[in-house]
């Protein structure tokens, strides 16, 4: 079965910073001096794709090709990285609507500020949303090791609120840090965000436990939950996500690239799909997995023989968008749900 290319499409995880062009990657690291071990982009890129065993530490370890290049350079590699995302979001998935993420400290590095970071991606954003017609917010990230920037990233979302920042993500590989118990900072920040309407996602149960996802709701407040495959391994926080109407956005090929699903057994989506779940399908970092959400859509069909629930994931995402006014979600679902 091919799907339809044409039509409009909502995604709403993927990160800014796991999305740039092989070859904006490879021309700005030989223009800066950065040694890679690579012949060619086509080499770089082929390398960012992790390769068996397959676990989050050795799919994060990706990241390290790639930060360097852009962290710190806002006149031409932070706002050149946001232009082309936003067009490859046009043209390679047909996006209508797009909510991408990424961690301020992590693009800022030594040589900027957050603030500054947040600045120049949101600029870059807005003119090449205008330019290709993609409706795109952005959400920032707090990392699990780095809660003492938690404040700062609270901040940075009240400040530029009215400029399509639209929530805060807790990030980070959970097998490293606990995910029985949060840090009083991201906690006290959660509260407030919440508090404040600012929306909160959270990336839980992808290499962690469970009760990952039950406290990221608990303790958090998450509305969605970035990934969560584990808690299809408890039935009653199975059951506690669902009587919440909790929105999981599942990225299928990173799920495997991940290990968080295994090879030769039955996918998550499948399970989430026949519990009734509210989920959607995304691409987590197409850079690093090889595809966007065209391609990603095309392997939840041909690879893993799901079709008919695509179509209601695509509303299911358009529901579950970070967007305030009531009238511009019911206009995205329907705009959405016609195109189907």
């Amino acid at each position: 079965m091919q799907l339809d290319s044409s039509l409009k499409r909502v995604e709403l995880h993927v990160h800014l910073d796991g999305s740039p062009r092989p070859n904006t990657i490879f021309e700005l690291a030989q223009r800066k001096g950065i040694k890679l071990s690579f012949a060619n982009s086509v080499a770089l890129e082929n390398a960012l794709q992790p390769k068996e065993p397959y676990y989050l530490g050795h799919f994060l370890r990706s990241f390290e090709y790639i930060l360097p290049v852009f962290e710190g350079d806002k006149k031409e590699a932070i706002a050149r990285l946001s232009e082309e995302f936003v067009e490859d979001c046009k043209i390679r998935s047909n996006l209508c609507y797009v909510e991408t993420r990424f961690s301020p400290h992590s693009l800022a590095g030594n040589r900027m500020s957050a603030d500054e970071a947040t600045t120049v991606v949101l600029e870059a954003l807005t003119r090449a949303a205008v330019k290709h017609n993609v409706q795109v917010r952005l959400i920032l990230c707090i990392l699990r090791d780095k809660p003492e920037n938690a404040f700062e990233v609270l901040d940075l979302a009240r400040k530029y609120r009215p400029h399509g920042v639209v929530g805060i993500d807790l990030a980070g590989d959970e097998g490293k840090w606990m995910t029985t118990k949060f840090s009083d900072e991201i906690v006290q920040v959660f509260e407030h965000a919440k508090s404040e309407g600012i929306h909160r996602t959270v990336h839980a149960g992808e290499n962690g436990p469970a009760c990952a996802v039950e406290n990221a709701v608990k303790q958090l407040h998450a509305e969605r939950i970035g990934h969560g495959y584990s808690v299809l391994n408890d039935v009653h926080i199975l059951d506690f996500v669902k009587q919440k109407n909790i929105h999981f956005e599942l990225c299928p090929t990173s799920s495997l690239m991940t290990g968080a699903a295994k090879r030769g057994s039955v996918h998550p989506l499948h399970h989430f799909a026949s519990a009734g779940m509210n989920y959607s399908i995304n691409t987590d970092d197409p850079t690093i997995t090889g595809r966007w959400l065209d391609q990603e859509l095309q392997f939840c069909v041909d690879g893993l023989s799901v079709s008919a629930d695509l179509q209601e994931a695509q509303i299911n995402a358009a529901q579950a968008a970070f967007l305030d006014v009531e009238e511009d979600r019911e206009a995205l679902v329907n705009h959405v749900r016609n195109r189907i």
